[in-house]
């Protein structure tokens, strides 16, 4: 039997101060998996900077504060595909702390997610962005599509790392 892990010692000891607000739209499966990185987010943020809202339909009538934000100017969604701006070229010019940007990250399997994109038109109202680092998922535990793939938790600190102006969050 696998020896018991706690990861409490390597977050970090205070929430990171950010500007960006995370909104992890999260497939219902995710929420009972053991090895789901979300919680982990959650702990290294302020509450108020990573919100998480389960489900796989999201509307105006249901999920209003989500539609507002989706609306916002400043939001974004980190989605890949043909339509998505690379997240470092948008913000390249951009002084730091100028645009406080709202993020929203879907999680779930790279199939469940692409539902969740495609089914829901309110995530094709914000600006869709992608990550175009060559990065190599760091999360073992689970396994991905290909090695190029990351983590909900990795690409959340990336994409601050990015909009934060903030390698060091990236690291954390």
């Amino acid at each position: 039997r696998p020896q018991k892990v706690c990861l409490c010692p390597f977050l970090p000891p205070q929430p990171l101060e950010v500007s960006t607000c995370l909104y992890v739209v999260q497939h219902p499966a995710e929420e009972s998996r053991v090895l789901r990185t979300v919680p982990l987010l959650a702990a290294c943020l302020p509450q108020r900077k990573c919100n998480v809202i389960v489900g796989r339909r999201f509307n105006e009538e249901k999920h209003p504060e989500l539609a507002a934000v989706c609306r916002d100017s400043t939001t974004l969604i980190l989605y890949p595909g043909p339509n998505s701006q690379n997240l470092e070229e948008l913000v390249q010019y951009q002084e730091v702390g100028t645009v406080k940007h709202n993020v929203i990250i879907i999680d779930g399997t790279w199939s469940q997610a692409k539902n969740m994109f495609l089914k829901n038109s309110l995530f094709h109202l914000p600006k869709q962005v992608q990550l175009n680092r060559t990065l190599s998922s760091q999360y073992v535990i689970r396994t991905q599509p290909s090695n190029i793939c990351l983590s909900t938790l990795e690409c959340a600190a990336v994409a601050l790392s990015i909009l934060e102006q903030n390698d060091n969050i990236q690291e954390v």
